[in-house]
């Protein structure tokens, strides 16, 4: 019922620019799935995120959090950074949240969506495989496509196909989250256009959750995870060339 209670507070808080973001990993796409969408040339996106462990890797037996930047050069290709908090016991008796996992993303859109055509993007997270923990590592191809609905309301789909990680004897232990399928839509009022309901399916579950933007450069979203958690964050983007 909390939970529920939550997710209906921040879909109706837009009783009041499209906002786009893989808000998980801190990059371009919608809760947990990237898409094809295109940022203007010198957006920076930067937050973080309260993350609980069922939206983790099977390593993750703890709620945990991330912090991002991401920065899209150009408007086909975006770059981003993370670190992720873990649990460990160095100098100390008991866990403590002293360790922190660092991993990018790459994502570059091949194909710029058109009247009748998808977009096209490909891109990875945390690619490289060494003793780390490769957290989030997989590669994936993604076509989004958008729709202008009567009335100035705007539905965007999107889907994709994830391939994950290398499998070694240093990564196999974290688990992999994504391997698969993945798509979702997104739904933009024309009564607030700062408001964006999102439903998906990420190759793991399926998440449903809003995200709003509160001033010009903040936003907030929150979403639940096949219904039996929460997680949400901030961000704060700007386009630092106009």
């Amino acid at each position: 019922m909390k939970i529920r209670l939550l997710i209906m507070t921040l879909l109706m808080a837009g009783i009041c620019h499209h906002v786009q973001a893989q808000y998980m990993l801190g990059t371009t796409g919608m809760m947990n799935i990237p898409t094809a969408d295109r940022q203007k040339p010198g957006t920076v996106m930067l937050g973080g995120n309260y993350l609980p462990k069922q939206v983790m890797p099977s390593r993750f037996d703890y709620n945990t959090g991330n912090y991002f930047v991401s920065v899209s050069f150009f408007s086909f290709l975006e770059l981003s950074y993370r670190e992720t908090l873990g649990k460990g016991d160095y100098m100390s008796s008991k866990l403590k949240y002293n360790q922190q996992d660092r991993s990018y993303s790459i994502r570059l859109c091949v194909w710029k969506e058109g009247k009748y055509l998808p977009g096209v993007a490909l891109g990875t997270n945390d690619p490289i495989a060494d003793k780390g923990a490769n957290t989030f590592q997989s590669y994936y191809g993604v076509i989004t496509k958008g729709f202008h609905l009567g009335g100035a309301h705007y539905l965007s789909a999107s889907l994709g196909y994830y391939l994950e990680g290398k499998k070694n004897s240093d990564t196999r232990w974290f688990g992999n989250k994504y391997k698969g399928v993945f798509g979702g839509v997104s739904y933009t009022p024309a009564f607030c256009k700062e408001l964006k309901m999102m439903a998906e399916y990420d190759s793991d579950g399926v998440n449903v959750g809003a995200a709003l933007r509160l001033w010009k450069h903040l936003s907030m979203h929150a979403f639940t995870h096949d219904f039996n958690c929460v997680s949400g964050g901030i961000r704060y983007e700007c386009t630092l060339i106009h």
